[in-house]
């Protein structure tokens, strides 16, 4: 029973950030096969052999243009779970783009960063959790949000 605790414990905090990583300016050395055909998450067929494209990481993760301002960051945490950002995740952040309601930013909230989907609660911008553990961050009038980059992709390891 220990351990169940522990996991509902775990699962309950707040999701917080690893200092941010630039992403490479350097072109990738390593290049990837795309194939034409698409791979069912149900019903197994047979593989196709017919190659679309050779695809770059950099070009494909990374905005043309945004390089030097896109970063990686690991999550710790599990307030995100419900947009499928999961505790050991890494994040691409991109510090060009400009942030709109709906966006999931990096934020600085009481000199941290953190995670959540850009909103509002009852007009106000809210920092939305997308876990029902966890409560909205609400800026009252006079207080003011530092979205320190937007979202734009969520990498994870499988193995």
């Amino acid at each position: 029973m220990p351990g169940v605790l522990a996991y509902l414990e775990a699962y309950r905090s707040p999701a917080t950030l690893e200092a941010p990583r630039p992403v490479s300016l350097e072109p990738s050395t390593v290049a990837l096969t795309a194939f034409l055909s698409r791979v069912p998450a149900g019903v197994p067929s047979v593989a196709d052999d017919d190659v679309d494209e050779v695809v770059d990481l950099n070009e494909h993760l990374v905005l043309r243009g945004h390089e030097p301002s896109t970063f990686i960051i690991r999550v710790s945490g599990w307030s995100m779970i419900g947009a499928g950002i999961f505790d050991g995740d890494e994040v691409l952040v991109d510090r060009a783009l400009t942030s709109r309601q709906g966006d999931i930013v990096v934020a600085v909230v009481n000199n941290e960063l953190t995670i959540k989907r850009l909103g509002k609660v009852d007009g106000h911008i809210a920092l939305l959790p997308e876990n029902a553990h966890f409560k909205p961050i609400v800026f009252r009038e006079g207080e003011t949000l530092s979205v320190w980059g937007v979202v734009t992709r969520c990498l994870r390891t499988l193995r």
